[in-house]
């Protein structure tokens, strides 16, 4: 028979209703014995969808894994979504296994049957595509975020330790007056990099000012905006603790503009080490991510999660202060 036969057909000759087969083409497992040889049954005698499903019918796997990203404004533009991608791609190659990029934009539309398992490179406005796949018992592993639901396995960054640590070297540096430019605090990473931030000068008896905190959205047009309201205060900040390396390096071009002499006038530690961030005069104290450990463990974790070899794994890595030019004694 034809290899065009739609699903209605295939629901209508095995005698369930067409949930039951798009249940069934995303996760067989998920169905009653007895509909899962039904739809099988429908599935091989009407050659439906031949080469992606005739291997799940085999028992086999389709030997890809899924990875789905936010899709924000300036993703292509973003170091971070583009060291997951490359990182993500690189295991995968190692292992032979292929790779479905999805960009999440506002809709519900990733394909579980496509794919094997799938790799979340955080869930920003997307828990509705994670939690259907996951009902579904879709293999899955989240980067970037802890979820303490028993059944999610992730893989995240100490944000927290990061922060304490960048903001307790520019105390020990002799600052007091630190300002930190945030991210968007609706993203866990910006929330515990502010907590940390927060923390290091609580235990260091200096008072939190909240003039001297700016939410930004990672970018540097909204880092701009920040940094002419912090240097308007009567009392300007001596250093700044950046919520990433794009908005340290706007905090540079700002400095250079405004003629602050960095880093004797002003000291900046950013976040993620960019390796776009280490040209120029200057050579920009931060804090690395360890982006190529964490999407190894990612891809490994999420092969074991398919072939049913681990039970779910949460872990959280250290980040590590890199410590060049831009943080000076005062």
């Amino acid at each position: 028979m034809s290899s065009k036969n739609t699903i209605k057909e295939v629901a209508k000759a095995a005698g369930v209703s067409i949930a039951t087969v798009s249940r069934f083409l995303n996760n067989p497992a998920a169905l009653r014995k007895e509909n899962r040889i039904k739809v099988e049954k429908a599935v091989k005698e009407l050659n439906y969808h031949p080469f992606i499903f005739a291997r799940r019918l085999a028992g086999g796997r389709l030997n890809t894994f899924g990875l789905i990203i936010p899709g924000y404004e300036g993703i292509f533009y973003s170091f971070y979504a583009m060291e997951i991608i490359r990182g993500i791609s690189a295991a995968l190659n190692a292992k032979g296994i292929d790779l479905h990029l999805h960009i999440f934009g506002n809709k519900d539309n990733f394909r579980a049957s496509l794919v094997d398992g799938v790799i979340f490179a955080d869930i920003i406005e997307n828990e509705k595509q994670f939690e259907r796949l996951l009902k579904n018992r879709t293999p899955i592993l989240v980067m970037n975020k802890k979820i303490e639901r028993q059944n999610v396995s992730y893989v995240a960054i100490n944000n927290f330790k990061g922060a304490y640590e960048a903001t307790e070297f520019l105390i020990h540096h002799g600052h007091k007056k630190i300002a930190h430019l945030a991210g968007t605090l609706f993203v866990q990473c910006a929330q515990e990099r502010l907590e940390g931030y927060k923390l290091a000068l609580q235990k260091n008896g200096i008072n939190i000012n909240n003039d001297y905190i700016k939410v930004t959205n990672f970018s540097r047009k909204e880092a701009r905006e920040k940094l002419e309201q912090l240097f308007s205060l009567k009392e300007r900040p001596t250093a700044v603790f950046c919520c990433s390396d794009e908005v340290a390096s706007e905090v540079l071009s700002f400095c250079e503009e405004k003629k602050i002499e960095v880093p004797k006038k002003l000291s900046i530690i950013g976040f993620d080490d960019n390796p776009h961030c280490l040209y120029g005069n200057l050579m920009l104290t931060t804090v690395r991510q360890p982006f190529r450990e964490m999407t190894q463990l990612a891809v490994e974790i999420l092969r074991e999660l398919v072939e049913a070899k681990t039970d779910h794994k949460k872990i959280v890595l250290d980040t590590e202060l890199i410590v060049r030019d831009t943080v000076s004694f005062i």
